[in-house]
């Protein structure tokens, strides 16, 4: 019966992950497709940012963001379900 339980976990990791891999290149396709609407927007010259530098602040904000997740619920995707897995452990005892 051990061995069921610890393929189970495995296969709700494996499911976890992917599951955050969908929602990371959702979030990917997003930042591509609004970030290339607001440069060609700016570029045309049909909004105005001053100063002209200020037109790449979203951009680089909103990367950074998508580094961090990344960071936390791609690579760490795992971790956060042995951190869930163990909650939900003591919980039971």
């Amino acid at each position: 019966m051990a061995g069921s339980l610890d393929e189970y976990k495995r296969l709700f990791r494996d499911a976890t992950v992917a599951d955050q891999m969908k929602l990371f290149n959702l979030h990917i396709g997003i930042y591509v497709v609004v970030n290339l609407i607001w440069l060609a927007l700016n570029l045309m010259g049909t909004i105005k940012v001053d100063p002209g530098l200020a037109m790449y602040y979203p951009v680089v904000g909103w990367g950074l963001l998508v580094v961090v997740h990344y960071w936390f619920y791609i690579r760490g995707a795992e971790n956060l379900c042995r951190l869930r897995e163990d909650m939900v452990e003591s919980r039971m005892r």
